[in-house]
């Protein structure tokens, strides 16, 4: 099984991010968790989550990215998730995601599923441990 790590890719800037891993995944059926701690919250961070299991004859690997973006709550300062790009190999982007959002969303989704540890992860159907 591939070795869960960080993760490093560039954004819609091209500037280099850290996807840090949260947890491994404990085997089959376990979920392998990264995400991008920038922002305020948790609930804010990009995630990266694959999980992978056996099959009688194959095995499946589930990809799922999330990118949210979020706002400030005039009345109460705190900060609120808004909506949030999803690609779970086929990409969601709401009608009202942000514009300035959109660009680190589609590199972030393109980039991680580009690394190394993905491919490794794609190649064989396998979680990062």
């Amino acid at each position: 099984m591939p070795q869960a790590a960080n993760i490093t890719v560039k954004d819609g800037s091209n500037a280099d991010k850290v996807f840090t891993l949260i947890s491994p995944a404990s085997g089959d059926g376990g979920i392998s968790t990264n995400a991008l701690k920038e922002g305020t919250i948790s609930a804010v961070f990009p995630l990266l989550t694959t999980s992978a299991t056996a099959r009688p004859t194959s095995r499946n690997l589930k990809v799922k990215i999330t990118v949210p973006s979020s706002y400030q709550d005039t009345v109460t300062g705190l900060t609120m998730v808004n909506n949030r790009v999803e690609a779970n190999l086929s990409v969601t982007v709401p009608a009202d995601f942000p514009e300035a959002k959109k660009d680190d969303a589609a590199a972030f989704i393109c980039n991680l599923i580009n690394s190394p540890l993905v491919k490794s992860q794609i190649r064989d159907a396998l979680s990062a441990t």
